[in-house]
């Protein structure tokens, strides 16, 4: 005898807020995920930089709460796990000099937490509400990068540059930074909308028409690029590089056929003009060389390579190699997330006493600093949280209807990307991390409801049409 499925539907659906607070929540999120970036503009400095999507996070959860209170509770993707390692944070608060910074970065650990808890409350198994989210989530890349391109245009036309925080010619070239503390969290930023972007055009979402699809890669690539970092440039040739190898496996895998299908052989054309690109840019990158040394120099600056000064790449490697001795000292005590900058300062014999001192002795790597922030012990339920935020959503797009799997493909592929940049820079509280993983859980039991409800219906016709 069959077993019958289960049809039933994991949790209810927001029917207890009234309109006019679905909508004020819905503004607030989108305006968390718009100024998810912002740094150095409408962000407060007081013993540290409050951003208004932090400020605005506090009603988010107020509006969750209430919400909650009326329905049943959503069950929250990898909030176990996660509150685990939050609690070997504030455990470890006490093994650090300068406890007021540990103290403060638990304080935003739990404002995010509770930011995943609030959209997961007020926007799971919202179809509508969700789907209008993702679309402005999506817009809020291209209205940044936009910016990041009339940054970069207004000293050329001798405007003076807004926001700009560094130059390659003071006044008339700038490196293109939004509203970012500097470009390369600038352009860590914006390669989550490319490869999120990116990702739904390969698939054809519906979620957004093909040409905006297009029109937000086009715009974030140019920011990435005018940015000048060189991290974000590596990373967005390297999606486009997977993207584009795909389909000369399958040329290969039928390279004895008799003939190949003319949709296949239109397939390679990407992945060709892609490459005749890097030629080009090679092509032009060593004429620049050859003709003009001391441009070079300056785009080269920092790197290493043709004789210049390696400056930004040895402080990543000091403050990796900082960090992994931070941990080798107390392999089982950690020192907690704010607590790591105290201790790279301890090895080199200085002491940290406000908030500035600690900018000196950032730790680099997230999994490294995560490792020497818990301990080997409290880096479980992190490592944890990280397999949670993957597998489960990854399986439920298998099952999930096309538009959902699609979505959740892609913001796993743009959290994988944006997880491999933070372990050359930032940390890992940077708000537009924690916002993507909201987005990713929302989505996640938005589509098992989904999934849930076509099995359900698809039960029903079974049974109808046996009796």
């Amino acid at each position: 005898m069959s077993r019958r499925p289960d049809t039933r539907v994991p949790f209810a659906v927001n029917l207890h807020l009234s309109m006019p607070l679905r909508r004020l929540a819905t503004s607030v999120a989108v305006a968390m995920l718009l100024t998810s970036s912002f740094d150095v503009f409408l962000a407060l400095e007081i013993s540290g930089t409050f951003r208004l999507c932090q400020l605005l996070a506090p009603l988010l959860v107020l509006l969750a709460f209430v919400k909650a209170s009326y329905v049943r509770y959503i069950p929250v993707l990898g909030l176990l796990p996660l509150t685990i390692w939050l609690a070997f944070q504030v455990l470890f608060i006490p093994a650090t000099d300068f406890w007021p910074r540990s103290l403060g970065y638990c304080i935003w650990l739990v404002l995010n937490l509770f930011v995943i808890f609030a959209f997961v409350q007020l926007f799971g198994g919202e179809a509508r509400s969700i789907a209008a989210i993702l679309r402005w989530y999506l817009y809020s890349f291209a209205l940044v990068a936009s910016f990041g391109v009339l940054q970069f245009l207004l000293p050329l036309g001798g405007l003076p540059g807004i926001l700009v925080q560094q130059w390659w010619i003071p006044g008339e070239v700038a490196r293109v930074n939004g509203f970012s503390y500097e470009p390369s969290y600038y352009a860590t930023y914006l390669m989550i909308g490319f490869v999120f972007a990116n990702s739904l055009r390969k698939q054809r979402s519906s979620l957004l028409s093909r040409r905006s699809l297009i029109t937000i890669c086009v715009l974030c690539a140019a920011s990435v690029v005018l940015s000048s970092s060189r991290i974000g440039i590596l990373f967005l040739f390297l999606d486009m590089i997977l993207y584009a190898i795909g389909p000369w496996f399958a040329f290969f895998r039928n390279a004895f056929a008799r003939r190949q299908s003319s949709f296949r052989l239109r397939r390679l054309v990407p992945s060709l003009l892609l490459f005749l690109t890097a030629v080009a840019l090679g092509s032009a990158t060593a004429s620049l060389i050859a003709n003009r040394p001391s441009v070079a120099l300056v785009l080269l600056n920092g790197t290493g390579l043709s004789d210049t000064a390696a400056h930004s790449v040895l402080q990543r490697e000091t403050a990796f190699e900082d960090t992994v001795s931070v941990f080798l000292e107390h392999p089982l005590l950690g020192r907690s997330l704010g607590g790591v900058a105290s201790a790279i300062a301890e090895l080199e014999g200085d002491r940290i006493r406000s908030f500035k001192d600690s900018k000196d002795f950032e730790g680099m790597n997230v999994f490294a600093e995560a490792l020497a922030a818990s301990g080997v012990i409290g880096f479980v339920p992190f490592l944890c949280f990280l397999v949670t935020i993957f597998r489960k959503p990854l399986a439920a797009a298998k099952a999930a209807p096309p538009i959902y799997g699609g979505v959740i493909l892609g913001l796993l592929r743009s959290l994988a990307f944006l997880f491999m940049m933070l372990q050359f820079n930032q940390n890992i509280l940077r708000p537009y991390v924690w916002l993507h993983i909201a987005l990713l859980a929302t989505v996640y039991v938005t589509a098992r409801r989904e999934t849930q409800l076509a099995s359900a219906a698809n039960f029903g016709i079974i049974a109808s049409a046996s009796t």
